[in-house]
């Protein structure tokens, strides 16, 4: 997947005519809209209304879904992310999600966060400690479990979950 330069006002994700249906049920319909790079935009509705459905759909999430498809474009700096040759890993690389609720690793504190680096080569320790510290730092999470990395994610609290 190969991304284009992009200024302040271009579009990021530009949704077009999108339908998300789980089997025969159309869970969202005829979605167009775009997002622009470096702007805030907000998903307002209430519960139900396809909120999360058109999340997971920039994402590819619903791939996972048996029975999901998305019908409509959805282009991330003008590829469309439902092509041929584009990879869903990929894809879900360079677009994160951020669940709801938090969902650790049944894995220690360092290892929740050497996970992803490890999966792409990393095997230094020195390298993976520096990297576990700068991501708990920007996280704010640092202070509050720095002594406690061999604890399990599922140990901490909800708010420091999410966090991490």
């Amino acid at each position: 997947m190969s991304v284009a330069v992009s200024t302040e006002n271009s579009i990021a994700l530009d949704t077009r005519h999108v339908d998300v249906f789980y089997g025969s049920y159309r869970a969202v319909h005829d979605i167009t809209m775009p997002i622009y790079e470096k702007k805030i935009t907000a998903f307002i509705g209430p519960s139900g209304c396809g909120k999360s459905t058109v999340l997971r759909a920039y994402n590819r999430m619903n791939d996972l879904v048996i029975g999901a498809r998305v019908e409509g474009q959805i282009l991330f700096h003008g590829e469309n992310l439902y092509g041929p040759d584009v990879d869903p890993v990929e894809v879900r690389r360079r677009i994160g999600m951020v669940f709801q609720k938090p969902n650790p690793f049944p894995k220690s504190i360092y290892d929740n966060i050497a996970y992803g680096p490890r999966l792409l080569g990393v095997r230094d320790k020195s390298t993976l400690d520096e990297i576990v510290e700068v991501s708990l730092r920007r996280a704010a999470l640092w202070d509050e479990v720095k002594n406690d990395l061999k604890k399990s994610g599922l140990a901490l609290s909800g708010g420091q979950q999410q966090r991490l």
